[in-house]
């Protein structure tokens, strides 16, 4: 037996050993946050968010898919000794790569990294899954911050997801470029979950005319459902909290941003579905997708 049948084997053999375990076998949740365009706030909606998951005793990761730009270790003040390259080409292991941030935020920088295991081979990429299956146990969440924009790297992130966010604010250009990314995912992968989330309004009448538009026009054209997760107000205390290097939910808890964000969190919750993929078995359906 060559070495990447041996590998294949070992795989195998994990996944049908969580399988039949008399344990009820859950997965991680994978939970990609996107936008059409930058500057809508969606690093700032990604580590909040894993603030407050993680404020209700989950255990929550956020992947920093952002190619070359570091904006998830920006934001809370971490500079990670390692990066998801490392645990492709120094052979590191998954938790040397995982960094243990404020309030039980744990994130993995180095998007680049994911596009290098395209770039594998055979056998290389086995043993990277080995690894990354222990994301399975470890975390009940994983958060992945995506570049901004409809490049093929972003949308090959949103492809390993188990639901997407598309986060937009109510300006035309953003809304435009939203729906833009809806018509994308739709056109690879019909049966992604996708939310919407408005960031930055000012009143109730600006989100509900922002929301009803993208879901409207979804529904007409593409013939498919947007699940609305609701708002999150413009507030001072997110620009004050960014020089602060700390989330604004930890922050500041009873502000507004805060309590739209608490809001979403109980809407992920109600939404919460069961994966049976394993996060094996999502790398290899994105490997299937990617390179088709």
């Amino acid at each position: 037996m060559d070495q990447a049948s041996k590998l294949r084997e070992m795989v195998k053999e994990k996944e049908n050993k969580d399988i039949n375990s008399n344990l009820e076998y859950e997965t991680v949740r994978v939970i990609a946050i996107t936008s059409g365009k930058g500057g809508v706030g969606k690093t700032s909606l990604s580590v909040n968010l894993a603030a407050l998951i993680a404020k209700e005793k989950k255990k929550v990761l956020i992947i920093d898919g952002d190619l070359g730009l570091s904006n998830v270790e920006i934001m809370l003040g971490i500079s990670p000794a390692y990066t998801m390259r490392d645990l492709i080409k120094k052979k590191k292991n998954i938790e040397d790569v995982i960094v243990k941030g404020p309030s039980g935020i744990d994130f993995i920088s180095g998007g680049n990294g994911f596009i290098d295991i395209l770039e594998l081979s055979d056998v290389d990429r086995e043993e990277i899954l080995i690894k990354m299956k222990k994301l399975d146990t470890l975390y009940d969440i994983i958060i992945i911050d995506t570049g901004a924009g409809i490049s093929k790297n972003v949308v090959s992130f949103l492809m390993l997801a188990d639901e997407v966010i598309v986060v937009t604010t109510t300006e035309p250009t953003a809304l435009m470029d939203a729906y833009s990314m809806i018509k994308i995912l739709t056109e690879k992968k019909r049966e992604l979950t996708i939310n919407l989330i408005v960031n930055r309004i000012r009143n109730i009448k600006e989100y509900r005319r922002t929301s009803n538009i993208i879901l409207k026009t979804a529904k007409e054209h593409l013939k498919r459902d947007i699940i609305d997760f609701g708002f999150v107000f413009e507030d001072e205390v997110v620009k004050n909290t960014i020089f602060k290097k700390m989330p604004f939910a930890l922050y500041y808890p009873n502000s507004k941003a805060t309590e739209c964000i608490r809001y979403i969190v109980k809407k992920m919750d109600t939404e919460n579905k069961k994966y049976e993929k394993s996060i094996i078995e999502k790398f290899k359906n994105w490997f299937k997708i990617t390179s088709g």
